[in-house]
């Protein structure tokens, strides 16, 4: 290649070289014609990718190729790198003929003859349209993941976190690089079980997608619930990660919670209620007969209740009630539970326990009543039936208890006002 008045003159062998290179090449001046080299050499790659013919384009300025999405930026670090002799490297827009728009990739070199002269732009360019398509996608994509409403998160195959979008950074209160390689465990609330994770592990493993609702911790300690669906990445016949999408179910959690309260709830104790003790009772009946765990019940009725009604009011006597239903809790392990049967009724199941014990709690809840500020306020006493299952049916069982409460309230005769 020499510059040979002006102009620049290619010798047979690189003209056979650039003819048929695979790449569009483009030859410019360096800089003889002001700001804009003129095109002195164009390949027949370069006339295919541009949809311009050789005489059409030699002796125009690569300004032909520019439009409205050309970057303005690159175009000035390229006119600063040309200016310095400097090797640039880049990607923009350009335009067909025909006005299409499409990507280029370029590497442009200086050119010098035998006295280090420079005497030309060489300009080795590609057509990344495909592959900028695929990247705007992938932006897209991420972009469309990032701005998700749900929570988004991707693992790696050991299921440590790789990325999360805003949504899961703002539910769980970690930013992305304290994230990032930790696993889930981090929001840990110790709410479900091993047998929980062990059956979601196994099914995740042997590629099967599942649906659970969560019970997580987040930074600040606080309880949040996210209805999840993980799924593998699967590449082949091998996974390369998982991808989890929750959506926010606090509210429904708060529903739910809300809608048991008023199930399983009493009013105005705030106890469990009768149905409760049905689902409680049923329970340990069953630990009874699988695991041999013993359990008693307690019956308790308050004598003379009906006098505080009828001398005090009603709202007295619901007041007596929150008063009961607290002294009960107050002296009750809380591994056991409470509940309102009804009217001035309540059964107490307690847990894990001998029949001798039962009996020791029973008589401890009536000692520590006969001292206690409801005593002296309302001329009222406990009657408690105590029993110990011993494998009858349910319905045996609660009539056995009810039976020892009530020999317990006639032995009691208790009458602060005089009456048998």
């Amino acid at each position: 290649m020499i510059l040979k008045n002006g102009n620049l003159e290619l010798n047979p062998f690189e003209l056979t070289i650039f003819e048929q290179s695979y790449s569009p090449m483009v030859i410019t001046t360096c800089f003889l014609e002001g700001d804009h080299p003129k095109i002195v050499y164009v390949n027949d790659a370069f006339t295919k990718m541009s949809g311009y013919a050789k005489e059409e384009i030699l002796g125009r300025t690569p300004r032909i190729l520019q439009g409205e999405k050309t970057d303005k930026e690159v175009l000035k670090r390229l006119k600063e790198c040309l200016k310095n002799e400097a090797y640039f490297e880049g990607k923009t827009i350009n335009y067909t003929k025909d006005g299409q728009e499409y990507w280029v990739e370029w590497n442009i070199s200086p050119v010098y003859d035998e006295n280090k002269n420079l005497i030309a732009f060489i300009s080795i360019q590609k057509d990344v349209s495909t592959a900028q398509k695929l990247l705007d996608h992938i932006k897209l994509f991420k972009k469309a993941i990032d701005q998700n409403h749900d929570s988004i998160a991707l693992f790696n195959v050991y299921g440590e976190y790789i990325h999360a979008n805003a949504s899961y950074l703002k539910r769980c209160g970690y930013t992305i690089s304290q994230l990032v390689g930790q696993n889930p465990k981090i929001l840990n609330s110790g709410y479900h079980s091993d047998d929980f994770y062990l059956d979601l592990w196994k099914k995740l493993l042997n590629k099967k997608s599942i649906e659970a609702l969560f019970c997580n911790k987040n930074s600040e300690g606080e309880i949040y619930y996210e209805k999840q669906t993980i799924t593998p990445i699967v590449k082949g016949e091998i996974i390369i990660g998982f991808v989890s999408i929750g959506k926010n179910y606090d509210k429904e959690e708060k529903n739910k919670q809300q809608l048991n309260r008023d199930l399983y709830l009493d009013a105005l104790t705030k106890l469990f209620n009768r149905k409760m003790l049905d689902l409680k009772l049923k329970k340990a009946v069953d630990r009874y007969m699988e695991a041999g765990e013993n359990f008693s019940m307690m019956f308790v009725d308050l004598d003379n209740f009906k006098t505080v009604n009828d001398t005090l009011g009603h709202e007295e006597g619901d007041n007596t009630l929150r008063r009961i239903a607290k002294f009960l809790k107050q002296h009750i392990r809380k591994s056991d539970d409470i509940f309102r049967y009804g009217g001035d009724e309540f059964v107490i199941l307690l847990y894990s326990i001998t029949e001798e014990n039962a009996q020791k709690t029973t008589r401890k809840l009536e000692e520590l009543f006969d001292v206690s500020d409801i005593k002296k306020c309302y001329p009222i006493g406990l009657s408690i039936g105590v029993g110990q299952y011993e494998g009858q049916s349910i319905y045996d069982f609660f009539k056995q208890t009810d039976k020892k409460m009530y020999a317990k309230k006639r032995e009691n005769k208790l009458d602060l006002y005089g009456n048998d």
